[in-house]
């Protein structure tokens, strides 16, 4: 492992939580918390940071000094915080053993977070994209990229860890994300029930083939659980303090406003934790406590519009349509197309494994039994535990976090089936699913007649889930035991090579690839395969040479082919100039064959 990134690593991690620190001894100190208080620390320091670096990306001051410098304000206004108000009373004990355990058991997955490759859709666009701004200095158009209209609140962290050392460090920011989502389920257990019932979940929710592919790839679906789980945990105290303090609901707030800002679907999953706050706010209003249902509206709802709102202004002033490329019939937007539409709605739909009546009665079984690396089988897979896991939750689950956790599990995943049936993003329910399951198993061991006979199940138990998980990681351990005795290969392919001996000023159609991390130069490519921007940008044209007429409004230069069929129907135009040697002249053939460059005479 190279000390630099975990040196960086390490001071994002401090720089967030003394960012929120100075949030929560200002905003929340009076807010009777417990042990939730420092997970409410890390949630208003991240959120925080990405509040902060949207507002440099928006201003064109985002760069590695901007980025440093927010970072000296966090630690400077930490230490007023402290000067001023002090450190609060309920907030001694951190869970710091438990973070160091599942530091220790997952490790093997940040050897592989800091590996130099670049996963596929971290290619497309989680890592493209802030490399994109940070050269730019800000938010700037990106071409046919549906992708950068987006919420990207996450992507904007990886631009502050690609801003103070290189793209690893953003990969491996991300594994942080799945040993905070670790720890904050322990927190809430203690703060809400045992503390055993985390250390019970723990193993359950890491072992899923899913999520630890996720802990060592830069995606965003780990900070998505984070925000789900931490919500939850708010929800469900301010729930238990009878709406006494209003401190816990203003965090499942921001908590919904997060996850609004970090992805398109991210709104689905605020919806899912803030019902949990909905049934108290009926009751005062049914109660005739109408000023108190307003504040607890305001509290629930306003930080989803400020954090959520600057990502649709900015889609909406970019394209024209605050939902870009959704609802186009409505709003239109720029290289789009009614057509486009309809081929990217049925391809979601056809992720999964049917949308009939009986395809969904039989879909949370199937998620569990059927998974596969297809997208015929959901894209992922998921343990099979869950076949015992969550009966047991529901049938012996009775106490309140059991409930709620379950509760807000259904919700999401009722969303979840109506839309793209896509396994990762389920990873934001295995967390509270295994808290749920956690708490059952903890109730049943209390209900045993000795002292000694609950240690020794406890012990059992704790053993049997460490024994899955390594069963269910063996594959990456191993990989992980490899990549330490090997020296990382360059990432980078023959094509990216050449491209990068380009003139400065080239620019490159991309087809049937849009793996461009490492491309040096502008470039136009497809953001999906099944609803092909450049097929329908270029539909209709039959002849090679107005077909070189459309490609040279747009300023391109040179054309990149990968020789591989991705089923786009490409008009017959293209098809010609790619035949046309007297237009196209091959700068470039990659020994393998499976890259072509070529440039326009």
């Amino acid at each position: 492992m190279s000390e630099p990134h975990l040196l960086a690593l390490g001071s994002l991690a401090v720089a967030f939580a003394l960012g929120g620190y100075a949030v929560e001894r200002l905003c929340f100190r009076h807010a009777p918390l417990g042990d939730l208080r420092w997970l409410a620390r890390v949630v208003l320091g991240v959120l925080l940071w990405m509040a902060g670096l949207f507002a440099l990306a928006t201003s064109g001051l985002l760069a590695s000094g901007s980025v440093l410098a927010f970072g000296a304000v966090c630690v400077l206004g930490a230490g007023v915080a402290r000067m001023r108000f002090g450190a609060a009373p309920d907030a001694a004990a951190s869970g710091l053993g438990f973070l160091l355990a599942a530091a220790l058991l997952t490790a093997p997955f940040l050897v592989l977070a800091l590996r130099p490759e670049v996963s596929w859709d971290a290619s497309a666009y989680h890592l493209t994209l802030p490399r994109h701004w940070l050269a730019a200095g800000g938010f700037s158009p990106l071409p046919l990229s549906v992708y950068a209209h987006w919420p990207l609140a996450t992507e904007l962290l990886y631009a502050a860890a690609m801003a103070i050392q290189d793209y690893t460090v953003a990969r491996a920011l991300h594994y942080a994300f799945g040993l905070a989502t670790l720890w904050a389920l322990y927190l809430g257990a203690r703060t809400l029930h045992r503390g055993e019932s985390g250390w019970i979940a723990a193993p359950l929710a890491l072992a899923n083939p899913v999520l630890l592919f996720e802990l060592g790839v830069a995606y965003v679906d780990l900070a998505y659980a984070f925000f789900f789980a931490a919500g939850l945990l708010f929800g469900l105290q301010w729930r238990q303090s009878h709406a006494a303090s209003r401190g816990s609901l203003w965090l499942l707030g921001l908590c919904c406003g997060g996850l609004a800002g970090l992805k398109v679907t991210g709104i689905v999953g605020a919806a899912a934790i803030a019902s949990l706050a909905l049934p108290q706010i009926a009751r005062r209003l049914r109660r005739d406590e109408r000023r108190a249902a307003g504040r607890d509206l305001l509290a629930l709802g306003l930080p989803v519009v400020l954090l959520w709102g600057p990502w649709l202004a900015k889609s909406a002033l970019l394209t024209g349509n605050p939902v870009y490329p959704a609802l186009y019939g409505i709003f239109g937007g720029p290289d789009w197309s009614p057509a486009l539409s309809r081929e990217l709605v049925d391809w979601l739909a056809s992720i999964g494994m049917g949308r009939e009546l009986l395809d969904y009665a039989l879909l949370p079984l199937r998620v569990i039994v059927s998974g596969g690396p297809d997208y015929d089988h959901f894209g992922g897979r998921i343990g099979w535990q869950w076949l015992a896991l969550i009966p047991l939750a529901i049938a012996f689950g009775r106490a309140p976090l059991a409930r709620a956790a379950l509760a807000a599990s259904g919700i999401y995943f009722a969303f979840w089936s109506l839309g793209s049936q896509q396994m990762r993003f389920l990873i934001p329910l295995l967390g509270p699913l295994a808290l749920a399951s956690g708490v059952a198993i903890s109730d049943g061991l209390a209900r045993l007649p000795s002292l000694r006979a609950r240690r020794a199940a406890l012990a059992g138990v704790l053993i049997a889930g460490a024994l899955l998980y390594v069963h269910t990681a063996r594959l990456p351990l191993r990989n992980a035991w490899q990549s330490l005795q090997q020296q990382p290969a360059d990432p980078r392919t023959d094509a990216d090579r050449f491209v990068a001996t380009l003139p400065l000023d080239a620019k490159l159609l991309v087809l049937n690839t849009n793996q461009t991390f490492f491309l040096e130069r502008a470039y136009l490519a497809d953001s999906f395969f099944e609803a092909s921007q450049i097929a329908d940008w270029l539909a209709g044209e039959t002849r090679a040479e107005d077909v070189l007429a459309r490609l040279s409004e747009r300023g391109v230069t040179h054309v990149l082919v990968e020789q591989r069929d991705r089923g786009i129907d490409w008009p017959p135009g293209l098809t010609a100039l790619l035949a046309d040697h007297t237009r196209l002249a091959r700068r470039f053939r990659s020994a393998d064959g499976r890259f072509e460059l070529f440039e326009l005479r």
